[in-house]
Parts: C-alpha cells; structure tokens; sequence
C-alpha cells in the first residue's frame, strides 16, 4: 500500500517500481493503476493518507496489507520503523476508532525488523535508527492483517533513495514470507521499543501489538483483549518489560493476563 499524499511513500513505491520489477496491470484503486510483481503481489496507491485507508476491504481482497510510509518526529531523525496499528487509548488523532486495534502480523513485523537492520548495516547507513514503534495510529478498522514500514523522520529523509529502497526491500520480504503459527504481545517501556528491539532482532520473539508504559494507566479490559484476539497468528505469550513500567500499571494489566491463561514473561 502506497498513497498519492505521502512523500516517502511516493519514494518507496518508486524503488519498488525499479528494483523489485513492478508493471501496471488493467485494474485501477482510487483512480490509480493496480501494479503487480509476479502473481501473489501488488502495489495499491491510495488517494487518501494512509493512516485513514479504511476503505481498502470495499475494493481489495488480501492476505496482508503491507503499508510503505513516512514518519514524522520532531527530532527530524533520519529513521526505519516498523509497527502494529491501532488506538490503545481514547484519542484516535491519527485515524482509526478509539481504543480499537487492527489485525497484528508478528511474523511479517520481525521479518521487516530483522531486514531493515541489515540492510541498514550493510549499505552503511550507520546514521539511520532502526526500531520497532510500539500500535499506535490508524486504520484501525480492517479485518486483514497489516503493518507499516516507514522512512523517517522529516521532507529531507522522505526523498532518501537508499533508505526508500531498504523500506522496499522489507516490504518485499515481508510479501514473500509466511505467516507463523505463534506470537506474542507487549507491555511497557517507551514508545520506540528498545528492549523489545532486542528480543525480535535475536530471534527470541515474535511480537506484534505493543502497549507502552505511557499507556499502561488507562488500558481497558478490551484493549488487551483486543491485543490478545487481533493477531494473524495465535498470540501465547505477554512479555513485560519489567523496569519499562510500574507497580500501579501492572497491578492493573497483569490481572487481565493472567486470566487470558497465556504465558507471562518478565523481562529485566
């Protein structure tokens, strides 16, 4: 998934277009030609901002939704990132429902870490961070399991080819991938995931929707319900990032773990 409105995603859909051999076929989404690589791929372009794409399931029919897009931070840190979607609080600014979250695909969100980080690493872009973000943002309201990989962080970053073509590179990995059959989901720590970053990278997790301690105050029953039942894959495990909360916040989700009857990690 690509949009018209985002410049970083305009960049990624043309390194997609050169390197991975991406040619218009005779269906249109928004006005805009269906491009296809092979016959289990292709490239929608959407005529909204991504973020608000609820309508896709109107029109198109998936397995996965793999959303190529920017991100924005005030530091202006030139960035790779990858993330679940969806509103673990109240406010939903930036598209989707309140307290409501997408389908997570953990699998595939590992997959765009792992790939990220090496071709970060091997094309020597040592000043570009590399993270996980913990759900946040819409579209919210899908059935079909999705992630964002995005280009960051502000317009002189949207337009870096060679980290465009990383996002793609991901993106593409993540198209050819399967799906795996377990995952687990996240609590605590900050918003960019730095103990969870660890845990994907070595491979001893597969996480997919994150609440962060800033959210942990007011996460409902239903959010970690939500996080539990969203999930491509069957989620069996909560990891805890132990010192990223507090005892008041665990005092109030570690309850609601405990009778979901899934596994409790204790991380640090």
């Amino acid at each position: 998934m690509t949009s018209e409105h985002d410049l970083a995603s305009q960049t990624i859909k043309q390194a997609l277009i050169e390197e991975h051999g991406f040619r218009e076929t005779d269906e249109t989404f928004d006005g805009n030609p269906i491009l296809a690589s092979g016959e289990s791929v292709q490239m929608v372009t959407s005529s909204r901002d991504l973020i608000y794409s609820n309508h896709l399931e109107q029109e198109l029919e998936a397995e996965v939704f793999v959303f190529c897009s920017r991100h924005r931070s005030k530091s202006g840190k030139p960035s790779l990132l990858v993330h679940s979607t969806g509103n673990l609080g109240e406010e939903a600014a930036f598209g989707g429902s309140p307290q409501s979250l997408s389908v997570s695909v953990a699998s595939l969100v590992s997959v765009a870490l792992i790939t990220l980080y090496e071709e970060r690493n091997e094309n020597s872009l040592s000043d570009f961070d590399v993270s996980l973000e913990v759900t946040h943002h819409g579209p919210t309201d899908l059935d079909t399991p999705m992630l964002f990989v995005e280009l960051g962080s502000d317009e002189a970053y949207w337009i870096h080819e060679a980290g465009a073509r990383i996002v793609a590179q991901a993106a593409m990995k993540c198209a050819e991938a399967t799906i795996a059959e377990e995952s687990a989901i996240g609590f605590g720590g900050t918003h960019y995931a730095s103990k969870f970053n660890k845990l994907v990278l070595s491979g001893e997790y597969r996480i997919g929707h994150m609440a962060p301690k800033y959210a942990l105050d007011e996460i409902t029953e239903q959010v970690v319900d939500q996080m539990i039942q969203r999930s491509a894959e069957r989620v069996t495990a909560a990891v805890v990032d132990w010192k990223g909360t507090n005892a008041k916040q665990r005092d109030r989700f570690m309850p609601l773990l405990e009778q979901s009857d899934i596994e409790i990690i204790r991380e640090g």
